[in-house]
């Protein structure tokens, strides 16, 4: 039962803002421009709106909603209980975006991003790739003529592209890494510490199996190999290097890196979803599991919290007959949002892990009670964006690749984000400059959505499964006693706030040491991108990054992202 919509249809002749930089992303300037009408949707402004099947869509008269996405109407729209509820798989073979259908959060996102026909990556998104022996930082005099260098290769090599044309401008957004603009140091020292850790535990007796999820332009891989090869002939000749590639025009590439710098022999290409990848038959076996800016990616789902009973709903995108977008929400019922929420609850009280309220509102039922009833008071709270397809990749490896040991990089904080807890960045690259845009809700395949990563909750959650008993986690649910207790009660008691005390089930305890065998001794770090690079790069590594003025730009550039391994 839904119980609450809102419309996202927006209307902006204009749009100046400026954006401030991201280390990982294009950088934008000040922009003025015209945004093409097909577009104008989700850019800013509300309006309610109501549809039928017998009638043109009217829109009311703008409408001041205190409650960002909730219409001051009782009930969503009535066409809505007749549209068909669908995922992002079933829409893969549609080669334009539906309408009147209705699907969770995470679905519109991978559909709007990796649709193989209409999704944002296949077709407008690009990596920035350097010259090919990587830039020569020592001629740069600082921070500063470093990135002006970047910014004219960008536009010497991909160029700007018009406004005008059915497309209005909108063209590939190109983006680049630390693996691409620090080539290739930063891969060594992705590799240094991946060595440690084998040559500690593994070598000589297993080879170095080495798993990419998502290797772009291969460029980490060719690094890599390279490193190996050159300084570790006796580890290069036990190497296995597979990568997981969801796109194929991007895993057609990475074959021909491959054969062309004569890794051939040495590199797998699996051109697959990771998330219906089957696994190989020696996924026992001890493997490095290395996922690079790929996590900002994963979909995430958004619930919000009933202000006086704490009760989580899900949100859920509905399309109607004329493109246009609104937010339904229902109890939760999805099995992966329900274990999401079962495993925080395992978790010690955080900001991470308890609704997204101030402290006092979240132990007070008496509180929460007279804040809601005030006038113009809102009755959900704050978006709550959960990695959901983050928490489903680390079971599948708990599943495929029992025996791996992970590195994620990726950023934990991003400007521009949309409201929420954890809420995304959109935009679009617009005239050669980057466009941020207020709402998720945007034209399918046209706008990068990515996410911050919350590091901690990721690896306390990540921690918690492979510890969990042995099972197709992906497929079935936590022990019912957490599935049910991952929803606060209805009524505004003490058992509304997350209590570990009182929830952890005893199943899952009486089981806990039955997981992947010696992971309990491992310890899973997080590092910010200049400790990681401190500790595992070598001194002569990080002095070829060093710039005139003194300062090394690996470690100046990227304050916003982490590591964990």
């Amino acid at each position: 039962m839904s119980i609450a919509s809102s419309s996202s249809r927006c209307m902006r002749t204009f749009l100046s803002r400026s954006v401030k930089h991201n280390s990982l992303r294009p950088v934008s300037k000040k922009l003025r421009v015209e945004i093409p009408l097909f577009l104008l949707p989700s850019l800013t402004k509300r309006y309610q709106s109501t549809s039928s099947d017998n009638s043109p869509k009217q829109r009311d008269k703008e409408r001041y909603n205190f409650n960002t996405s909730l219409s001051w109407s009782e009930s969503p729209d009535p066409d809505h209980v007749h549209w068909r509820r669908v995922t992002a798989a079933e829409l893969t073979s549609r080669k334009e975006p539906p309408t009147r259908v209705k699907m969770l959060v995470r679905d519109f996102i991978d559909d709007s991003l990796y649709n193989p026909h209409y999704g944002y990556f296949s077709r407008n998104a690009t990596i920035f790739t350097p010259p090919k022996e990587g830039f020569n930082f020592s001629s740069f005099q600082d921070t500063a003529a470093f990135q002006e260098a970047v910014a004219e290769r960008y536009e010497k090599e991909y160029g700007l592209e018009p406004t005008t044309g059915q497309t209005g401008g909108l063209g590939r957004q190109v983006w680049h890494t630390p693996t691409e603009l620090f080539k290739p140091y930063y891969a060594r020292i992705l590799l240094t510490a991946i060595l440690q850790s084998y040559k500690l535990n593994h070598f000589p007796h297993e080879p170095l199996i080495l798993y990419e999820v998502g290797a772009g332009n291969g460029s980490f891989m060719i690094d890599s190999l390279s490193y190996l090869k050159e300084n570790h002939p006796e580890i290069y000749e036990r190497t296995q290097y597979r990568i997981i590639e969801i796109s194929s025009s991007l895993a057609k590439g990475q074959r021909a890196r491959a054969e062309k710098e004569g890794f051939g022999d040495k590199v797998e290409v699996i051109n697959s979803d990771f998330f219906k990848w089957e696994g190989k038959k020696d996924g026992e076996e001890a493997c490095f599991v290395v996922a690079l800016e790929v996590f900002d990616n994963f979909a995430h789902d958004m619930i919000r919290y009933d202000i006086s009973t704490l009760t989580p709903f899900q949100a859920v995108v509905a399309i109607d007959a004329s493109g246009d977008f609104s937010l339904l929400y229902e109890p939760v019922n999805d099995p992966l949002i329900r274990r999401v929420l079962a495993y925080r609850r395992l978790l010690p009280p955080s900001s991470s892990t308890s609704p997204p309220f101030s402290t006092p509102l979240l132990y007070s039922s008496l509180l929460r009670s007279l804040y809601s009833s005030l006038p113009f008071s809102p009755n959900l709270s704050e978006p709550d964006f959960i990695p959901t397809k983050s928490i489903l990749f680390m079971e599948r490896l708990r599943e495929k690749l029992p025996g791996h040991r992970l590195l994620v990089a990726d950023f934990d904080q991003l400007p521009d984000a949309v409201q929420g807890r954890n809420g995304p960045v959109v935009q679009t690259r617009y005239g050669g400059s980057m466009v941020p845009c207020e709402t998720f809700l945007v034209k399918q395949g046209y706008f990068d959505i990515f996410f911050p990563t919350d590091f901690e909750l990721l690896r306390d959650i990540y921690s918690v499964i492979m510890n969990s008993p042995s099972q197709s986690l992906s497929s079935t649910s936590l022990p019912s006693s957490t599935s049910t207790s991952s929803m606060p009660s209805s009524t505004p008691t003490s058992a509304s706030v997350p209590s570990r005390s009182k929830s952890s089930p005893v199943g899952l305890q009486r089981d806990f040491f039955s997981g992947v065998r010696g992971f309990r001794r491992r310890q899973v770090n997080i590092y910010t991108h200049s400790e990681f690079t401190d500790k595992f790069g070598e001194k002569d590594t990080i002095s070829k990054t060093n710039l005139k003025n003194g300062e090394n730009v690996m470690k100046v550039m990227y304050g916003n992202a982490k590591v964990m391994f």
